[in-house]
Protein backbone atom coordinates (compact mmCIF):
# COMPACT_ATOMS: atom_id res chain seq x y z
CA UNK A 1 0.00 0.00 0.00
CA UNK A 2 0.65 3.85 -0.72
CA UNK A 3 2.91 5.25 2.27
CA UNK A 4 3.76 2.13 4.46
CA UNK A 5 7.83 1.47 4.05
CA UNK A 6 8.25 -1.52 1.11
CA UNK A 7 11.59 -3.69 2.60
CA UNK A 8 14.36 -3.03 0.27
CA UNK A 9 15.00 -5.30 -2.49
CA UNK A 10 17.82 -7.06 -0.84
CA UNK A 11 15.25 -7.74 1.83
CA UNK A 12 12.61 -9.33 -0.23
CA UNK A 13 15.35 -10.71 -2.44
CA UNK A 14 16.55 -12.87 0.38
CA UNK A 15 13.49 -13.80 1.29
CA UNK A 16 12.58 -15.46 -1.39
CA UNK A 17 16.09 -17.54 -1.66
CA UNK A 18 14.96 -18.74 1.90
CA UNK A 19 11.77 -19.52 0.54
CA UNK A 20 12.96 -21.59 -2.49
CA UNK A 21 15.54 -23.11 0.21
CA UNK A 22 13.24 -24.24 2.46
CA UNK A 23 11.00 -25.60 0.35
CA UNK A 24 13.02 -27.80 -2.01
CA UNK A 25 15.44 -29.27 1.09
CA UNK A 26 12.43 -29.58 2.91
CA UNK A 27 10.70 -31.58 -0.53
CA UNK A 28 13.99 -33.54 -1.21
CA UNK A 29 14.21 -35.13 2.24
CA UNK A 30 10.19 -36.38 1.96
CA UNK A 31 9.42 -34.43 4.96
CA UNK A 32 5.70 -32.52 5.57
CA UNK A 33 5.23 -29.12 6.57
CA UNK A 34 4.32 -30.73 9.97
CA UNK A 35 7.40 -32.54 10.40
CA UNK A 36 9.89 -30.23 9.73
CA UNK A 37 7.76 -27.34 11.72
CA UNK A 38 7.84 -30.03 14.88
CA UNK A 39 11.78 -30.71 14.35
CA UNK A 40 12.49 -27.11 13.98
CA UNK A 41 10.29 -26.23 17.06
CA UNK A 42 8.01 -23.45 15.04
CA UNK A 43 4.52 -23.50 14.39
CA UNK A 44 3.20 -25.37 11.04
CA UNK A 45 1.61 -21.81 10.01
CA UNK A 46 5.13 -19.83 10.76
CA UNK A 47 7.01 -22.83 7.84
CA UNK A 48 3.92 -22.43 5.49
CA UNK A 49 4.57 -18.61 5.51
CA UNK A 50 8.64 -19.07 4.96
CA UNK A 51 7.89 -21.25 2.57
CA UNK A 52 5.73 -19.16 0.55
CA UNK A 53 7.91 -15.45 1.37
CA UNK A 54 5.46 -14.26 3.50
CA UNK A 55 8.24 -14.11 6.67
CA UNK A 56 10.93 -12.50 8.08
CA UNK A 57 12.17 -15.25 9.79
CA UNK A 58 14.64 -14.12 12.51
CA UNK A 59 17.94 -15.76 13.09
CA UNK A 60 16.98 -17.78 15.77
CA UNK A 61 14.00 -19.63 13.28
CA UNK A 62 16.62 -20.01 10.42
CA UNK A 63 19.13 -21.59 12.94
CA UNK A 64 16.18 -24.08 13.93
CA UNK A 65 15.46 -24.56 10.67
CA UNK A 66 18.85 -25.42 8.85
CA UNK A 67 19.29 -27.63 12.56
CA UNK A 68 16.14 -29.48 11.01
CA UNK A 69 16.96 -30.04 7.65
CA UNK A 70 20.82 -31.17 8.38
CA UNK A 71 22.85 -28.55 6.61
CA UNK A 72 25.18 -25.61 7.51
CA UNK A 73 23.07 -22.02 8.16
CA UNK A 74 24.67 -20.55 5.03
CA UNK A 75 23.19 -22.63 2.93
CA UNK A 76 19.76 -21.33 3.81
CA UNK A 77 20.79 -17.91 2.92
CA UNK A 78 23.43 -18.50 -0.12
CA UNK A 79 22.03 -18.15 -3.47
CA UNK A 80 20.91 -20.92 -5.94
CA UNK A 81 24.55 -22.45 -7.48
CA UNK A 82 23.78 -22.05 -11.55
CA UNK A 83 24.14 -25.24 -13.64
CA UNK A 84 27.38 -24.10 -14.44
CA UNK A 85 29.55 -22.12 -11.93
CA UNK A 86 32.63 -20.51 -12.80
CA UNK A 87 35.24 -18.97 -10.49
CA UNK A 88 37.75 -16.82 -12.31
CA UNK A 89 41.53 -16.79 -10.48
CA UNK A 90 41.69 -14.68 -7.91
CA UNK A 91 37.66 -14.51 -7.15
CA UNK A 92 35.45 -16.21 -4.45
CA UNK A 93 35.37 -15.05 -0.97
CA UNK A 94 38.57 -14.08 0.56
CA UNK A 95 40.24 -14.61 3.85
CA UNK A 96 43.68 -13.89 5.03
CA UNK A 97 45.80 -15.52 8.06
CA UNK A 98 46.59 -12.99 11.06
CA UNK A 99 49.94 -14.99 11.50
CA UNK A 100 51.39 -15.88 8.13
CA UNK A 101 51.85 -15.14 4.50
CA UNK A 102 48.73 -16.91 3.54
CA UNK A 103 45.44 -15.80 1.81
CA UNK A 104 42.91 -18.34 0.71
CA UNK A 105 40.09 -18.04 -1.48
CA UNK A 106 36.58 -20.43 -0.84
CA UNK A 107 36.30 -21.68 -4.61
CA UNK A 108 33.72 -24.45 -3.50
CA UNK A 109 31.88 -26.12 0.09
CA UNK A 110 30.41 -29.78 0.14
CA UNK A 111 28.22 -31.49 2.30
CA UNK A 112 29.24 -33.60 5.29
CA UNK A 113 27.01 -36.53 3.75
CA UNK A 114 28.41 -35.93 -0.10
CA UNK A 115 31.41 -38.78 -1.03
CA UNK A 116 33.80 -36.86 -2.36
CA UNK A 117 36.87 -37.84 -4.70
CA UNK A 118 39.63 -35.44 -5.38
CA UNK A 119 41.58 -36.14 -8.22
CA UNK A 120 44.89 -34.64 -10.50
CA UNK A 121 44.02 -34.57 -14.29
CA UNK A 122 46.52 -34.03 -16.78
CA UNK A 123 46.00 -33.45 -20.42
CA UNK A 124 47.75 -33.32 -23.71
CA UNK A 125 46.56 -32.20 -26.74
CA UNK A 126 43.94 -34.63 -29.06
CA UNK A 127 40.68 -35.85 -28.60
CA UNK A 128 38.51 -34.72 -26.11
CA UNK A 129 36.70 -36.90 -23.77
CA UNK A 130 33.29 -36.95 -23.47
CA UNK A 131 32.04 -38.60 -19.91
CA UNK A 132 29.04 -40.44 -19.53
CA UNK A 133 26.99 -38.92 -16.82
CA UNK A 134 27.14 -40.27 -13.25
CA UNK A 135 24.87 -41.27 -10.37
CA UNK A 136 21.87 -38.71 -9.94
CA UNK A 137 22.91 -35.69 -8.07
CA UNK A 138 26.95 -35.76 -9.22
CA UNK A 139 28.42 -32.84 -9.23
CA UNK A 140 32.44 -31.87 -10.70
CA UNK A 141 34.49 -28.95 -9.43
CA UNK A 142 37.06 -28.69 -12.28
CA UNK A 143 40.45 -26.17 -10.93
CA UNK A 144 42.37 -25.66 -13.53
CA UNK A 145 46.15 -25.39 -12.70
CA UNK A 146 47.88 -25.12 -16.01
CA UNK A 147 47.00 -24.92 -19.40
CA UNK A 148 43.82 -24.14 -20.42
CA UNK A 149 40.28 -26.42 -20.27
CA UNK A 150 37.58 -26.61 -22.59
CA UNK A 151 35.13 -28.43 -19.68
CA UNK A 152 31.59 -29.12 -18.37
CA UNK A 153 28.09 -30.50 -20.11
CA UNK A 154 28.49 -30.73 -23.86
CA UNK A 155 26.31 -28.37 -25.03
CA UNK A 156 27.24 -25.63 -22.36
CA UNK A 157 31.26 -26.27 -21.90
CA UNK A 158 33.36 -23.02 -20.94
CA UNK A 159 36.94 -22.49 -21.39
CA UNK A 160 38.86 -21.93 -17.84
CA UNK A 161 42.09 -20.89 -17.84
CA UNK A 162 44.60 -21.40 -14.76
CA UNK A 163 43.17 -20.26 -11.41
CA UNK A 164 39.51 -20.99 -13.14
CA UNK A 165 36.81 -22.76 -11.39
CA UNK A 166 33.62 -24.78 -13.19
CA UNK A 167 31.35 -26.41 -11.10
CA UNK A 168 28.52 -28.19 -13.12
CA UNK A 169 26.68 -31.03 -12.84
CA UNK A 170 28.06 -34.53 -13.54
CA UNK A 171 25.21 -36.62 -13.84
CA UNK A 172 24.39 -35.39 -17.79
CA UNK A 173 27.25 -35.93 -20.02
CA UNK A 174 30.18 -33.93 -20.10
CA UNK A 175 33.36 -33.13 -21.56
CA UNK A 176 37.07 -32.47 -20.79
CA UNK A 177 39.07 -30.97 -23.97
CA UNK A 178 42.92 -29.48 -23.72
CA UNK A 179 43.13 -26.21 -25.17
CA UNK A 180 46.78 -26.17 -24.80
CA UNK A 181 49.58 -28.85 -24.28
CA UNK A 182 49.99 -30.29 -20.68
CA UNK A 183 47.07 -29.14 -19.15
CA UNK A 184 46.69 -30.17 -15.59
CA UNK A 185 43.55 -29.68 -13.49
CA UNK A 186 42.30 -30.89 -9.84
CA UNK A 187 38.79 -32.55 -10.24
CA UNK A 188 36.98 -33.36 -7.20
CA UNK A 189 33.53 -35.13 -7.72
CA UNK A 190 30.93 -34.94 -5.24
CA UNK A 191 28.26 -37.83 -4.85
CA UNK A 192 24.82 -37.40 -2.99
Amino acid sequence: MLGEPQPPPDAAELRSQVARTVRELRSRSGRSLADLAASAGIGKSTLHAIESGDANPGIETLWALAGALGVPFGNLLAPATPTIRVVRAGEGPKVVSEAATMQAHLLASTGHAARVELYDLHFQLGPLRDAQPHTDGTVEHVLVTSGSLRVGPVEAAVDLEVGDLATFPGDIGHRYEALAEDTRAVLLIEYP
